[in-house]
């Protein structure tokens, strides 16, 4: 959504022919910008409570759009760890906003009730955007990030990172659903209806749930892939295979190893995959990890044919060993 077009609509760049007569959505007490004409000819008519509803529902657009401009940030997304998002304020907005469309529904008639539904669905569509953003532009998701990669350069704190890395995915999956809401209600919006209502065109809420997917569908990629690579089917597997190894249960250690190489080559390929659709700011972290999970299959593969010729007693079985754990060692100079 772009921040000049928003100030325009709300009248802090200009003059504004909608209902809203300033930034703050600060109508004055007699009502709102768009409707005062009918508002006061229901007065004369003895509808006080018609005017009442008519400046709730022009504040409720003049709050809603305010909480809107704070979504000016998604023009920063490229880089989502540099972009600073303070959701406190937009929430308030949309709180305030809420409060006067149920005046609003209170005071109106039936005759304005798709009025009214129009802009409770233009926020609940703010409310989604605002909390992925929140989700997105976490500054923790970066430490995460470093977190997992350093545990698996130095193959120390293991447990604890598989157990960060999947509560960040799971925030981010969480995140993707309410996007997917967000979006199927904005879809749902009555354009022109809304338009009339707080101008605001139905495309810029689109191209804001677009610009979030395009940050929320690599995150999701890079969570989920390394999440796969450090649970209990890849490197999971990949230490008890190598317990098994050390005991001479070579069957059992060929199993795991096995299961490590699959689960680790199929997060390879869908980071592969992401890196070309990833933000500016994301590329590192994905080319960081399609190098790490590359030399872990490697190690897996290398692992598991040191298993099978160690258990047909073939003297080749010391070499496969050796290059498994050259891989694993290479895996310590991706983020170099």
């Amino acid at each position: 959504m772009n921040r000049r077009q928003y100030l325009a609509r709300t009248g802090a760049a200009g003059a504004s022919v909608g209902f809203l007569t300033g930034i703050a959505g600060c109508l004055d007490d007699l009502g709102g910008s768009g409707n005062t004409t009918d508002a006061t000819t229901d007065a004369d008519d003895g509808g006080v409570d018609s005017r009442a509803g008519v400046r709730a529902l022009d504040r409720a657009a003049g709050d809603l759009n305010t909480a809107a401009l704070a979504l000016d940030e998604l023009d920063d997304l490229e880089d989502p760890s540099a972009v600073e998002f303070d959701p406190s304020e937009p929430r308030a907005r949309l709180a305030d906003g809420r409060d006067h469309l149920e005046t609003a529904a209170a005071e109106l008639g039936d005759d304005r009730a798709a009025d009214v539904d129009t802009l409770r669905s233009y926020a609940d569509a703010l409310e989604g955007l605002i909390t992925v953003t929140v989700t997105v532009t976490d500054e923790g998701l970066s430490e995460d990030v470093d977190t997992v990669t350093t545990a698996l350069e130095t193959e120390r704190g293991i447990e604890e990172a598989s157990t960060t890395v999947g509560d960040r995915h799971a925030d981010i999956a969480a995140a993707a659903e309410r996007l997917a809401e967000a979006d199927a209600t904005i879809q749902g919006i009555d354009a022109d209806r809304l338009d009339e209502l707080a101008d605001v065109p139905r495309t810029d809420l689109e191209e804001g749930a677009t610009a979030l997917d395009e940050v929320v569908t690599p995150l999701e990629t890079l969570a989920g892939a390394y999440d796969a690579t450090l649970g209990d089917a890849g490197y999971g597997a990949l230490d008890r295979g190598r317990d098994h190894l050390d005991e001479a249960a070579y069957e059992a250690a060929r199993d795991e190893f096995e299961t490590a190489e699959s689960t680790v080559s199929d997060a390879h390929h869908r980071l592969e995959d992401g890196t070309a659709d990833a933000p500016d700011g994301l590329v590192g972290y994905f080319e960081t990890a399609t190098c790490q999970t590359r030399h872990l299959t490697d190690a897996a593969a290398a692992f598991a044919d040191a298993a099978t010729a160690a258990a047909d007693r073939d003297p080749a079985a010391s070499d496969h060993r050796s290059e498994a754990e050259a891989a694993l060692d290479r895996v310590g100079d991706c983020s170099n």
